[in-house]
């Protein structure tokens, strides 16, 4: 890093070393809505990609993988130079070159990048990369040779052998039926266990030495063991905890043996006291009324330990240009939740490290060859840029420093580890201050818990209304049954939606209960709030977050979160860090045209504030695409007055929609001095649909289907998109016969000019991505390009 990182706990390695549970049961609707929904993200990813082609992000929504069985380039590659700022396609661009890279530097026999370093070092970690970017170990060629050789090798090195047993793991998650691999993972984890002194590890077996490097390995090696279940014996943790505890030095760093400490090896220590902290002392649920054990004793000096190890970091900072210490804050910053270190962003500040890194031929050759700096710079990538999928809200006087939100610190470390089986790809989870700005607010849920009464300030419930505005959830959880927080969540309530009518029991045919089907033990009980069309605030009955730090797998707890998950989320694919919904590339030229839109002010029950999150997503993509501004007026009235001077404006909202006589008039008279009107249900709301139609209707005659061959479905302008290529989402589909594709648009005409644009389908909360569960309406992308056309089309028609 190239500044001081901050005070925080950390580290552990995400990518290799997450425990996939079981298969995730059949969903509603089938493969073909969970293709459509995009989820999981790697059913349709084994397709063969032409060779040498540059891959980047599907739809720019995360990292999807487009690796399977894809072949080594025939000829150089050429990977343009990266330039800031970091986005999750160039990031995924950065991923999908690198890959490639290692493709293109494996020998017929399989290996990998041999020859410079301890034999089967760079091919184990190369292959890891591969399978951690969503390879599998049996569908994709390159990768089962590679197993294949690595089968056969016999090392004499903890390095190699440590890898090696993560890669047998990784292949066991996504083929558990195949005993070749488990049986070479118990023998390198039996290695492993036998090649241990009495105070860690170094290179061979019969060494008698240490260092912490080689013993960071060793442990990460036995840890990979034991999520496929096998057992190190009672005395290996403790052992552990001993060793990194007794070499941490007094300010709170690591070494190499003895000496000064180094970025590199408090990443290591750190990585490692965190696998102890888990696997030996935080699995101790917190009580109302009970000792904190988890804060007490031998778990207690493990945290202090962290706590150190993260402020020397946090001081000290590392080099964003070093492949080893990538591989390393990633572990502690994944592992920590936290997203800055010392004020810095980890995993931005190592992107641009590693991104600026990259060759023309895909490597990144900031480590020891350029194979290995490769494959532990694609580790970081795909790990640390990985979606978030809950933040924990930090509260409480300045820095939330009483932990009340903290009681079960590993909760959502836990959490997020098991809901790698639900999507097939890492997730992680994150520590969320309440003071941050909005754009940190970035994962679907925000979770709350807590024993006290916490009083939230206005400017906080302004972000907290903004954040579920915009698609957002909160779930929040009174530890141990506290009243008191139960009632501070009935205040922020109030604060947040003055318009809803409190918490209510869902009912049992509620969609967050059904959305994936389990056989509930002892599910617990949910309170929730609606607005907009969704449930946007729950609250729970059950003690969530203790079940959660226990890693009590088989509670309830656990598929009810990933059913919140889901229906928060409609079941859609995850963003990436640092997503956007603007594309990449150039932008286009600036138009002369600057359009003034507005959005119409309807009753109670329209959805005006996720509308104006809705038009700044799409007004920043158009610019981009087409190079027209939006003056955007927000919400304005249905009298001449409101509508004056504007170019477009837009109506959409829930229940029937009426007009009366003044805003009747308003409209027709705008229309007829040249305004454009854009109408659509929000979420497909058919209520709003059918009374929106026939208003328009009896306003401006009968709506016509838009013709294929229009210039607002064409697009010949500059941005234009070819509207036969949108599609609408699975929900939509199932509502015309035949499932067909492309726009379905009708529109009402003043002349030659296109004046009324409707749509029965959703618009607004697409382009906006808020996610409405089992919303129908146009899929995010395709919203957005049906939206920047019509700006297109005005802008063009003003010339």
């Amino acid at each position: 890093m190239r500044a001081h990182l901050s005070k925080s706990l950390a580290a552990v390695l995400a990518a290799c070393t997450l425990t996939l549970p079981a298969t995730l049961p059949a969903q509603p609707g089938g493969l073909e809505e969970l293709q459509q929904r995009g989820w999981p993200q790697q059913l349709d990813n084994r397709q063969r990609l032409p060779r040498g082609e540059l891959l980047n992000l599907r739809n720019n929504r995360g990292f999807g993988s487009s690796m399977y069985g894809q072949a080594a380039p025939a000829g150089p590659m050429i990977h343009p130079p990266y330039e800031g700022p970091v986005t999750a396609a160039k990031v995924q661009r950065g991923i999908d070159d690198a890959l490639l890279f290692l493709r293109s530097q494996q020998a017929p026999d399989g290996a990998i990048g041999e020859g410079s370093y301890a034999k089967g070092g760079p091919t184990a970690l190369a292959t890891l990369a591969l399978l951690a970017a969503g390879a599998h170990p049996t569908a994709d060629e390159a990768v089962r040779r590679a197993l294949t050789w690595l089968q056969a090798l016999e090392p004499n090195n903890t390095y190699v052998v440590a890898i090696r047993a993560n890669v047998w793991e990784y292949a066991l998650r996504k083929v558990p039926e195949a005993d070749s691999y488990r049986e070479a993972l118990e023998r390198d984890f039996q290695w492993l266990l036998e090649a241990r002194n009495e105070n860690g590890w170094r290179y061979q077996k019969d060494s008698t030495d240490w260092d912490n490097s080689v013993t960071q390995y060793g442990v990460l090696g036995i840890w990979a063991g034991m999520r496929a279940g096998l057992d190190p014996g009672e005395g290996f943790w403790p052992a552990m905890s001993k060793h990194f505890l007794e070499t941490q030095n007094p300010d709170g760093g690591w070494s190499y043996t003895r000496g000064t400490s180094t970025a590199n090896m408090a990443t290591a220590g750190l990585a490692s006291m965190f696998l102890v902290f888990d696997s030996f002392h935080g699995k101790t649920r917190y009580r109302a009324g009970a000792p904190r054990a988890v804060r007490e004793g031998e778990a207690g000096r493990a945290l202090a330990s962290l706590e150190r190890g993260m402020a020397w970091l946090g001081e000290n900072g590392g080099d964003s240009n070093n492949a080893y210490y990538l591989y390393g804050i990633e572990r502690a910053g994944v592992a920590s939740g936290r997203r800055r270190f010392g004020g810095v962003d980890w995993f931005k500040d190592g992107a641009e490290g590693a991104l600026t890194a990259q060759a023309a031929d895909g490597s990144i050759p900031i480590g020891y060859t350029p194979v290995i700096g490769t494959s532990l710079s694609t580790l970081f990538l795909v790990y640390g840029g990985a979606p978030i999928a809950m933040q924990k809200l930090q509260f409480g006087g300045e820095a939330g420093d009483d932990q009340d939100w903290n009681l079960n610190p590993r909760d959502l470390a836990n959490l997020s580890r098991w809901l790698w089986s639900a999507y097939e790809r890492p997730l992680n989870w994150q520590i969320l201050s309440v003071d941050a700005p909005l754009e940190e607010f970035d994962a679907p849920i925000v979770f709350l818990s807590g024993s006290k009464t916490i009083d939230f300030t206005d400017a906080q419930v302004r972000t907290l209304r903004a954040y579920v505005q915009r698609g957002g959830t909160l779930f929040a959880e009174p530890a141990g049954g506290s009243k008191a927080f139960r009632a501070s969540m009935e205040t922020l309530r109030k604060k947040l939606l003055p318009a809803s009518d409190g918490f209510a029991a869902l009912p049992a045919d509620h969609p967050v209960y059904g959305v994936v089907k389990h056989a509930w033990r002892d599910r617990p009980a949910l309170q929730g709030v609606a607005a907009n069309g969704r449930t946007v605030f729950f609250l729970s009955d059950g003690d969530l977050s203790g079940d959660w730090q226990e890693n009590k797998v088989e509670a309830d707890a656990f598929p009810l979160a990933m059913n919140v998950l889901f229906y928060a989320t409609d079941l859609g694919a995850l963003h990436g860090r640092f997503s956007t919904a603007v594309p990449p590339g150039p932008a286009a030229p600036a138009h002369p045209a600057t359009l003034k839109v507005a959005r119409a002010k309807l009753p109670a029950g329209g959805t005006l504030d996720a509308a104006a999150h809705a038009w700044r997503t799409a007004a920043a993509v158009a610019r981009h695409v087409t190079g027209v501004a939006v003056d955007d007026r927000g919400a304005v009235a249905l009298t001449p007055a409101g509508l004056a001077g504007l170019d477009l404006l837009h109506l959409t909202g829930r229940g029937p929609l009426t007009l009366d006589a003044t805003a009747r008039g308003a409209l027709k008279a705008f229309v007829e001095g040249g305004g454009t009107v854009l109408v659509d249900a929000w979420a497909g709301d058919p209520a709003f649909a059918d009374s929106a139609h026939a208003a328009l209707t009896d306003l401006f005659g009968p709506l016509a289907a838009l013709p294929v061959d229009d210039p607002l479905a064409l697009g010949p302008f500059e941005g234009g998109a070819d509207l036969a290529e949108t599609r609408l989402n699975l929900a939509a589909r199932r509502q015309l016969p035949g499932r067909p594709v492309g726009q379905q648009l009708h529109v009402a005409r003043q002349a030659d000019r296109v004046a009324v644009v409707y749509s029965r389908f959703d618009l607004t909360a697409a382009m906006g991505d808020v996610a409405v569960f089992r919303a129908a309406g146009y899929r995010p992308a395709d919203a957005r390009a049906i939206v920047s056309n019509l700006l297109g089309y005005l802008a063009d028609r003003r010339g």
